[in-house]
């Protein structure tokens, strides 16, 4: 009988990339435990998405029409020939320029192919942080210009949870959040929903969604009238204090709660609790926020919170660093070639002041079918999915229209069928991987089988196609180990050492938190200071409309849309626990947990337009209508009806208009769009 191995795993499904022990046997994984505990739903589900018969096992050549879905077994050499042959024939015929470098999901191989697009001498690699993360790194940087910096809260006093459910979207840190309880520590919850994360909460400020700023502009009026501000600090070290007072004058307890619809007196209450109870820290998400017209600005409003209080950069606050952090370049720190015109650079100008990592790709369509700035006519992408994007139908439609078009994944998707080649990459349980873990320690999580298949480790993948293409990188050209070594290199821990321990090894350069660190390095910032006024933003005031302040604007105001007809807000991607975007839907168990595409909506709604739990319905916006399953819940704020994402039965992202972006971010209003909620009668009805 074969021996039974235990290989030491993070699981690579979502974001938290939570320890396991995966259980081998005869080459095939028999079992998964937690190795820190349980497992969540998705982690306990593996075996289901590693073995999934929706994997893409071998390289696969179109052999149809575009968007066919048509495809035929190649080797992988006859693949990396098709690629080499392909991208440098439109390379010379419309420059480097003319190929778009993207990846989606998992995040762990982006500077090797960012590596892969600087050789190339391409300026458009891209991300899906074109629509996550992103302009919440634009809004910090506008006031602080360094890294976002997150709460300590194993020092705090007072954490504020503003838009993040930590039992859905980072469940290791449940734990955590339980501890801060038992501790006395005061929690303040700022989320539309009523959510396993806000019932535990002293004060739960439940708003309208979209009207973060508000909101904080409204706690800062507080806490500058009742002189509840860090004078010294504000003094010292900011720029613009005297308009952004101005500003807030006008964003009284009781103008914000007709606005927000939460009550003068908590916004009063949770201004003073944040302000006097300190050190207290702000627990930011990576996108609810930003995933609004005006996005950024509200993300300005809630970070400039934490200077107006003396909370930034300090212990039990929001510190540049809350614990010793290993000396590790983990990812790999390469700068973007950016000596030719970017997609995105015009329309967003912003974006390439502040964050020049990556282009902004959200118009990525506009920009293949207008061939503005310039002709797109090829695209290398990994875990490329069109249902990110608004108006998925529209993108779909652009890709066929590309020259050439490779997509790396895990599984097939509708994305693949317009590709002209799609390759097979390995899950997180089939390669070695360099992690850097919590408390100054990093990892090798191990790889636990042979990739199934002929799929390959994503960087090898992008190794292969440098090497066929005759380009040169000094770092990918020595090979996957020497890659991890390198970037394991400033730690002083080699892959030979972590492969003997498995839990992980204390980095032997470690780098010491340091409070109030801006008193050495000061603000990398264009006053030097922490900017309320953004003069980076202020530069294309003339131009673009831009301001400096943190301007509240209310999306429910717009022109664009008829809100007689479309009477309702539309929210969607609300975190679910078995869910993580598009990637789990099809797998058995997780898919039986919610069948259908649900409609949710709070029970005054349902009762307004004559629909009951159970019932099929049709949402529509302006742009486009999906059917669904409605689903009653209290937790909803009324009038407001939440739709997750990423499902082929009912698509969330075809109601949201591909033009309804923040003008700053490029991000689109996933979270407060219009629709209207009808009974299904009976027609199919998803698309346009």
């Amino acid at each position: 009988m074969d021996k039974t191995e235990v290989k030491r795993v993070h699981c690579g499904i979502c974001s938290p990339c939570c320890p396991m022990d995966v259980y081998v046997r005869g080459g095939e994984i028999v079992s998964i435990e937690g190795a820190q505990g349980g497992l969540c739903s998705k982690g306990a589900s593996s075996k289901q998405y590693i073995y999934n018969k929706e994997r893409i096992l071998y390289p696969m050549k179109r052999c149809g029409e575009k968007g066919s879905g048509q495809f035929a077994r190649i080797s992988w050499e006859e693949a990396y020939e098709i690629i080499a042959e392909k991208l440098l024939r439109i390379k010379a015929e419309y420059g480097a320029k003319s190929t778009v470098f993207y990846t989606g999901y998992p995040k762990w191989y982006r500077p090797a192919l960012l590596r892969l697009a600087n050789a190339f001498g391409s300026p458009n690699y891209c991300t899906e942080s074109s629509t996550c993360f992103q302009a919440a790194n634009l809004a910090w940087k506008s006031i602080y210009g360094n890294d976002i910096c997150f709460p300590d809260m194993m020092h705090a006093k007072t954490v504020l949870f503003w838009t993040s459910n930590l039992y859905h979207s980072n469940t290791p840190m449940s734990q955590m959040y339980q501890n801060l309880k038992a501790k006395g520590v005061k929690i303040i919850v700022v989320d539309p929903r009523k959510t396993a994360t806000s019932c535990e909460a002293d004060v739960h400020l439940r708003i309208m969604p979209g009207t973060d700023g508000a909101l904080a502009l409204g706690l800062a009026h507080v806490i500058i009238e009742e002189n509840l501000y860090d004078k010294e600090f504000v003094e010292n070290y900011v720029y613009g204090f005297e308009e952004y007072k101005k500003y807030v004058e006008q964003f009284t307890p009781e103008k914000v709660a007709e606005i927000t619809g939460e009550q003068p007196e908590k916004i009063k209450e949770v201004a003073r609790l944040y302000a006097t109870n300190g050190p207290a820290g702000i627990m930011f998400s990576a996108c609810t926020i930003v995933h609004h017209i005006n996005g950024v600005q509200n993300y300005r409003a809630v970070q400039i919170l934490l200077a107006l209080t003396g909370n930034y950069d300090v212990i039990g606050g929001n510190p540049v660093m809350a614990g010793p952090t290993v000396s590790c370049n983990e990812f790999d720190q390469v700068k973007r070639y950016d000596k030719e015109e970017a997609i995105g650079e015009k329309d967003f100008p912003v974006w390439f002041d502040l964050s020049c990592e990556e282009a902004q790709c959200t118009r990525l369509a506009d920009y293949i079918l207008q061939e503005d700035p310039y002709p797109i006519k090829a695209m290398v992408s990994f875990g490329f999915n069109r249902r990110m994007w608004p108006e998925p139908d529209y993108l779909q439609k652009a890709m066929k229209e590309l020259d050439f078009f490779v997509n790396v994944d895990l599984f097939w998707s509708d994305s693949c069928d317009t590709a002209d080649l799609v390759l097979p990459a390995c899950t997180s349980f089939e390669r070695d991987e360099v992690k850097v873990l919590r408390g100054g320690k990093v990892g090798l999580s191990q790889k636990a089988i042979e990739p199934l298949g002929e799929s390959k480790n994503d960087i090898e993948i992008i190794m292969g196609m440098l090497k066929k293409l005759g380009l040169h990188d000094e770092v990918l050209e020595q090979g996957y180990e020497s890659y991890m070594n390198y970037i394991l290199e400033p730690s002083g821990i080699t892959t030979e050492e972590l492969r003997l321990h498995p839990e992980g090894l204390p980095g032997k350069n470690l780098i010491f938190p340091e409070e109030k660190g801006y008193l050495k390095r000061g603000f990398d910032t264009p006053s030097g200071k922490v900017e309320f006024f953004s003069q980076i933003l202020w530069k294309y005031h003339d131009t673009y409309g831009y301001q400096g302040l943190p301007e509240f604007l209310d999306f429910r105001e717009t022109k664009e849309v008829d809100r007689e007809e479309f009477p309702l807000v539309l929210n969607t991607g609300t975190r679910k626990p078995h869910r993580f975007h598009s990637r789990v839907y099809r797998i058995p168990w997780l898919a039986g947990l919610e069948k259908e595409t649900l409609i949710e909506m709070h029970p005054q709604d349902a009762a307004r337009y004559d629909l009951e739990e159970g019932e099929e319905a049709v949402v529509s916006s302006p742009v486009g209508k999906m059917q669904g399953t409605i689903a009653l819940s209290n937790n909803n704020y009324p009038g407001i009806v939440h739709v997750y994402h990423g499902n082929k039965k009912g698509e969330a992202n075809d109601l949201i208009s591909k033009d309804y972006l923040d003008p700053i971010s490029g991000f689109p209003g996933y979270k407060s769009y219009f629709c209207k909620v009808e009974k299904n009668k009976g027609k199919e009805c998803n698309g346009i």
